[in-house]
């Protein structure tokens, strides 16, 4: 006989998925594009409510979730082929026709943090604890990211 694991309650489980979703779901489009992290969020919201009693001891449940989905979208990936960093036509938002290039350039951390603060306004701990990397370490990572980029797009600073 299969034992049936608890389920969470449902308004227990509304408030989880109204405070940790959207900064989920803006780490895993940063992470694994548009549509992938989109996918993504919605797997790792099912699993959360699958495996409530793992996630509500956990320690920081945002950032297990976003291990697990991202774990799960990697392994999909492999199976099905790469997916990039696409947006839906009539989504995308006006900026510098060169932006995207120079995005591309930057490792992966840095186009992270460059996403989660600069372009959806998290702070730098909330940003930390989404990629589970130090408060110091995201500092560190923009600015050298936003130095590569000017950079790369000719902006100099007027100080």
């Amino acid at each position: 006989m299969q034992q049936q694991m608890p389920c969470p309650s449902t308004e227990e489980y509304t408030e989880f998925a109204r405070r940790h979703e959207p900064s989920l779901r803006y780490a895993l489009v940063a992470q694994l594009g548009y549509e992938a992290g989109r996918e993504a969020t919605q797997d790792a919201l099912v699993y959360a409510w699958e495996h409530w009693d793992r996630i509500r001891s956990a320690s920081n449940p945002g950032g297990y979730l976003f291990r697990v989905a991202k774990r799960r979208a990697l392994r999909q990936r492999a199976t099905r082929g790469s997916v990039g960093m696409d947006l839906p036509e009539g989504d995308s938002p006006r900026m510098e026709p060169k932006l995207d290039d120079a995005l591309w350039h930057l490792s992966k951390r840095q186009r992270s943090v460059v996403f989660l603060v600069e372009g959806l306004g998290l702070t730098y701990q909330e940003t930390a604890d989404q990629l589970r990397i130090s408060r110091s370490a995201v500092q560190t990572h923009l600015e050298r990211a936003l130095a590569h980029l000017r950079r790369d797009l000719g902006v100099t600073l007027d100080v």
